[in-house]
């Protein structure tokens, strides 16, 4: 049986699902990649280990298919963005990984501020210790040892083609989480590079996302067992990937992941760039396209801090079975009470470090369920404001795809139909990351004529779940929206004049 075996690297683990060629597993597996939280917002991880895991799972993938006479007919590799680790010529690591989610480059961003205009008009995004460059240049500014060392600056996924490969690839749709690509060229630029100081000799060769960058190395086979020249094919950043999982591959369509934080992400098929900074612009999983991306960093999040606070249930399904019963006892609207969800910062659309999370209008009737109530409504009035700028700047958005833990629980599904007024999806098949990469794969390999043509296979028409809005709810609670708009904006208002 022929096989595409895709690697998914997130956060905190990494997975391996091998699929036939119509899409369906075959085996799955896993490795923990937990990073170290350290002092001064430092979020490491050790890259030798993290290759020792990439090997292992490719081995126990590898060992499952020959016993079982699968042919592999490519490896297709998609992962979390924007983390860096310099490495020698070999490709050998000189240090841990800084994570993506590192801040210890705040101080390095508010120097570059002044740049920030320029920097968004050329790349489609903000100055942010999460991304790339900042990363690279702290490195040659407080490492110069192992700077004088460096020979390539790696992403997660580039040390993962190395390792596959034995070359220095990345592809456009990771490279344009880094502020060094030129969104409109799709090439490193030399205007990003001299801001951020980064020599494009440290950089990796740019190829387009979904396309085979290269071949499996005979090192390889010894490591795992995985024939030499396998095809690989580098399926794009994570969110990306998931955005061509839910079958957001043309104009008009979003999608919607709530996990931890939340990303909103649109297809285009030109570059889209926000005078106002409000939302993102990067090349997205599919050859030419681009993704627009709103990220909120504490949605799911909060309901999680809520249900640990508030709820003597700790264990997971408990817990949140009784959360989630208690949030139907109260009504839309939470009997007054908002929530602004900003518990770490606000992301899109008002990129403010300093915000925090806030319930208001709360009184001495206001229940433990109105609370939770609050919780998810402010969550997805937060998603809401998001998806009207998309809508404002793409047109109508006839339906939401929607994915995330989250969705899990159908009545934050209606709500999130309610609040933003048009259909809302949900696939029986929830695996989007890694069945974007194989999407990609089984394209870049031949086997399927289209993306759409992919789509369809895994997710055949009429096993999906739709979420019709009901109207009235709607305007109840754009009206509430504005009650949240302004209780931001009066916060903002006492917080510049204090």
């Amino acid at each position: 049986m022929d096989s595409i075996l895709t690697v998914d690297i997130g956060s905190t683990s990494m997975r391996a699902v091998l699929y036939d060629i119509h899409g369906n597993v075959l085996h799955k597996c896993r490795k923990g990649t937990i990073p170290d939280y350290l002092e001064n917002k430092h979020v490491e991880l050790d890259a030798n280990k993290f290759v020792t895991s990439l090997l292992s799972l490719l081995k126990e993938s590898n060992d499952f298919s020959q016993e079982n006479n699968h042919k592999l007919l490519a490896i297709s590799v998609t992962s979390q963005r924007s983390s860096v680790v310099p490495v020698d010529s070999n490709g050998t690591p000189l240090a841990l990984f800084i994570m993506w989610h590192d801040k210890r480059t705040i101080p390095l961003c508010q120097k570059l501020h002044p740049q920030e205009d320029l920097v968004f008009s050329l790349t489609g995004l903000r100055i942010s210790p999460v991304l790339s460059a900042v990363k690279m240049t702290w490195i040659r500014q407080e490492m110069p040892d192992i700077y004088k060392k460096t020979a390539k600056m790696l992403g997660i996924q580039d040390l993962a083609i190395h390792t596959l490969c034995g070359e220095f690839i990345t592809d456009q749709s990771l490279a344009s989480n880094t502020n060094l690509l030129n969104i409109h060229t799709r090439k490193w630029d030399q205007d990003l590079l001299d801001i951020f100081s980064v020599k494009q000799s440290h950089l990796c060769d740019l190829v387009p996302p979904g396309s085979v960058c290269s071949h499996t190395t005979p090192k390889l086979q010894n490591a795992t067992g995985i024939p030499q020249n396998t095809p690989v094919v580098t399926a794009g950043g994570d969110q990306q990937s998931a955005a061509l999982g839910l079958g957001i591959i043309s104009e008009g369509k979003l999608k919607c992941t709530t996990g931890t934080g939340s990303y909103l992400i649109a297809h285009s098929n030109t570059p889209v760039i926000d005078k106002k900074k409000r939302f993102l612009c990067k090349v997205g999983a599919m050859p030419g396209s681009y993704n627009l991306e709103a990220g909120m960093l504490t949605t799911g999040t909060v309901y999680r801090w809520f249900l640990e606070q508030f709820y003597s249930i700790k264990g997971d399904r408990a817990g949140v079975e009784e959360i989630n019963k208690e949030v139907l006892s109260s009504p839309p609207g939470a009997n007054g009470v908002l929530l602004l969800p900003h518990f770490e910062g606000s992301g899109a659309p008002h990129w403010n470090p300093d915000d925090c999370g806030v319930f208001y209008r709360m009184n001495l009737a206001t229940t433990r369920a109105d609370m939770a109530r609050a919780v998810l409504e402010g969550i997805v009035m937060e998603m809401g404001e998001n998806i009207l700028l998309f809508k404002n700047n793409l047109g109508h958005i006839p339906q939401i795809h929607v994915s995330g833990g989250m969705t899990k629980f159908s009545t934050y599904n209606q709500l999130q139909a309610d609040i933003y007024g048009c259909d809302v999806v949900l696939h029986s098949n929830c695996e989007s990351t890694s069945l974007g990469a194989w999407i990609s794969a089984v394209v870049a390999c031949g086997l399927y004529k289209s993306y759409e043509d992919a789509f369809s296979t895994i997710h055949p028409p009429g096993t999906e779940t739709v979420f019709t809005p009901d109207t009235g709810k709607t305007g109840f609670y754009e009206h509430l929206n504005c009650e949240k708009s302004k209780l931001y904006n009066a916060i903002q208002h006492m917080n510049n004049i204090g």
